[in-house]
């Protein structure tokens, strides 16, 4: 691909399936890498208005190897990050993946875990599985943390 060349992503099947016993669910964190991004802000954007869900409040962290590559889904993060400034937190993170458990700026942007607190995971099958590691290490039960399908 060239700079300027658009690209079309059409959304499969990416469903949750929570086991968590803490219901209602209050709280989301979406933990993403890549372009795991896509059906995050999906989601984002239909927990996120009033009356639409019980979901009282959302983090979104997005990690990615190099600073440009949040180009792809920036100004969608930030349209909803206006619109609900008080219910949404994001944070970016240049992370190549290989220190994703020993990164100070994830570590600092994963909120603990609070009962009503569901997370997901969206983005490649070796990210997931660090991500996942990270989430239990602040208190996730893994029955709370879901795992979006990725291709990868």
């Amino acid at each position: 691909m060239q700079v300027g060349d658009e690209i079309a992503l059409q959304p499969g099947p990416r469903t949750l399936d929570y086991k968590g016993e803490y219901l209602p669910v209050t709280d989301m964190v979406y933990f993403a890498s890549g372009d795991g991004i896509a059906p995050v802000i999906d989601q984002v954007k239909s927990v996120l208005p009033p009356g639409s869900s019980s979901v009282k409040g959302v983090s979104v962290i997005w990690t990615n190897a190099e600073e440009k590559d949040f180009d792809i889904a920036l100004k969608n993060l930030e349209d909803e990050y206006f619109k609900y400034s008080t219910k949404l937190a994001v944070s970016c993170v240049v992370e190549d993946g290989s220190t994703l458990n020993n990164n100070i700026e994830v570590d600092e942007s994963v909120p603990k875990f609070n009962p009503g607190t569901m997370a997901v995971v969206s983005g490649s099958r070796e990210f997931a599985v660090k991500a996942i590691a990270v989430l239990m290490n602040k208190g996730y039960p893994e029955n709370c943390i879901c795992v979006l399908p990725s291709d990868e």
